[in-house]
């Protein structure tokens, strides 16, 4: 099961904190640290139509660098790249999960209460904090298959030493030691800290606006550009009475342990690839074909709790300060199922094992969506045709221009 329990370090600037003594151990799943990895990128604050065929295309191949770079055993996290520029990216991202994985644990709250601080390098933050009560906790995250932490842990204390840093009630680091593939040691996670500072105590008045903005990465991949873009609108004009999430307008649902999840389905064979599609424009079966053989057949979900809908939509900024799913994960031959604590699920089938997603996400389907990703990267657009619901022109078939099956004024 690629289930791992890193050792936690204590470094001497944190050993003798209560704190961090009373955490020793934790526990984190490959998907786990897919879902840190989406969690890092930034929300986007608009998605054009043209751009959902291309987020259809980026879970999957993140989904599928994680598998293929990322060993997972009780013991080790090994990252596999031979390639410096992406076992730094992986090494990163391992950190990241470390990091937020312990914290939730160590604080017991959730990874959507975590907010993004830091200025950001490549598109991509690595610095969080979190409020906890009236307690606010910066957080910075490394990750690294070297095998000494000295210079991640002196790069931590000189930027939380930094005077131009706000006051909070305790800043401290993370710093992911895992293992290339040969190595035989265990995966550590070594804490180094700050001393905390009593005085420092806030008010916690912006925890479900971070949490809705949490909530946005993954809203972005899963709910259509349209509805989205309704949402993230006002989250971003501080406008929080209107965000709403039109839970009508997600792909399918998908029943876990009793609970109903609202998402969207990927595979594989929809990520943009190097495939030459050109030869295949006289049939999409040919494609989903080549496509097999080149991916074969991976199908995920990736859902949204629907307790945590209601609640976002009526508000309830109670219930979801304090909701918690049960963290679960299981895993078979060909199939893994895990939900976290914040309510998102993801599942991953291989070579349709599991009958709920495949009857969801059917290869006919697939089939579909390739097709319009061919026509969409070769500018192939038609009319929508759906009757149109302008007053003037009620009825009539529509005549805007989309590579999907209808524009986004009919989905």
């Amino acid at each position: 099961m690629d289930i791992s329990n890193p050792v936690i370090i204590l470094d001497d600037t944190v050993k003798d904190l209560e704190l961090f003594k009373s955490k020793n151990e934790f526990k984190i799943c490959k998907p786990e640290i897919f879902k840190y990895g989406i969690m890092v990128e930034e929300v986007p604050g608009h998605i054009k139509e043209a751009d959902f065929d291309y987020l259809q295309s980026k879970l999957p191949a993140y989904f599928q660098l994680y598998s293929d770079f990322i060993k997972v055993e009780s013991e080790r996290i090994c990252n596999l790249s031979k390639d410096d520029r992406k076992k730094k990216l992986i090494s990163e991202i391992v950190g990241v999960s470390f990091g937020i994985k312990y914290t939730v644990e160590l604080l017991n709250t959730s990874p959507n209460k975590f907010k993004k601080i830091g200025v950001p390098i490549k598109g991509k933050y690595l610095d969080y904090s979190v409020i906890d009560g009236n307690k606010e906790y910066e957080l910075e995250t490394k990750g690294t298959v070297g095998n000494s932490y000295v210079p991640f842990k002196n790069d931590i204390l000189a930027k939380k030493s930094s005077q131009s840093n706000k006051k909070v009630f305790l800043r401290f680091g993370t710093i992911a030691m895992i293992n290339n593939s040969n190595d035989s040691k265990k995966t550590k996670c070594v804490i180094v800290d700050d001393p905390p500072n009593e005085d420092n105590l806030i008010n916690d008045n912006d925890t479900f606006e971070t949490q809705l903005f949490n909530y946005g990465v993954f809203l972005s991949y899963i709910l259509d550009s349209k509805y989205y873009n309704k949402y993230i609108k006002p989250l971003r004009n501080r406008q929080l009475r209107r965000v709403r999430i039109n839970q009508k307008k997600f792909f399918t649902t998908y029943t876990f342990e009793g609970k109903e999840f609202y998402g969207e389905c990927f595979d594989y064979r929809l990520i943009r690839g190097e495939l030459d599609t050109f030869k295949y424009s006289d049939n999409i079966d040919n494609l989903l074909e080549a496509k097999t053989e080149q991916y074969g057949k991976n199908k995920f979900f990736i859902g949204l709790h629907l307790d945590v809908i209601k609640a976002i939509n009526k508000k309830n900024i109670n219930y979801l300060k304090k909701y918690k799913s049960e963290w679960t994960y299981q895993e078979k031959e060909n199939l893994l199922k895990f939900l976290d604590i914040d309510g998102i699920l993801i599942v991953k089938s291989v070579d349709g094992v599991d009958e709920q997603l495949e009857h969801k996400f059917p290869e006919e389907e697939v089939a579909k969506r390739l097709k319009y990703s061919y026509n969409q990267q070769l500018g192939l657009t038609h009319l929508c045709g759906a009757p149109c619901r302008s007053r003037e022109i009620k009825g009539k078939p529509c005549e805007i221009k989309t590579f999907r099956e209808f524009c986004h004024f009919h989905r």
